[in-house]
């Protein structure tokens, strides 16, 4: 579970903070500040950043219980720290795509 979050829920999020984005443009504009806005794109970003972490605990835990047990048989499979890396990056990813949909909004005003 901890490596799905990664894999599919960070690129839902990102999806999903944009849309949230564009919808509360008006309200925010309407109050002239960027609370709203920064308020979605903060909480985007630390569901992204936690399930970055959880995909990276597991390829850290994966990757050591396959070299413990690779001492003995090398014919194991290597795909729980495989799929955990990949989810890894694909957090890491959408933390930095969630930044990147931020920074406009700290630089331009809310109209």
């Amino acid at each position: 579970m901890k490596t799905w979050l990664a894999l599919l829920g960070a690129p839902s999020i990102v999806l999903t903070c944009l849309s949230v984005n564009y919808a509360l443009l008006a309200p925010a504009c309407r109050l002239s500040n960027h609370t709203l806005l920064d308020g979605a794109s903060g909480a985007s970003l630390v569901v992204c950043v936690l399930a970055t972490l959880l995909a990276w605990q597991r390829w850290r835990d994966a990757r050591r219980a396959h070299s413990v047990l690779t001492n003995d048989a090398s014919d194991l499979p290597a795909r729980p720290a495989f799929v955990a890396a990949v989810a890894t990056g694909v957090g890491a990813l959408s933390v930095l795509a969630v930044i990147a949909i931020s920074i406009p909004q700290w630089i331009l005003p809310a109209c």
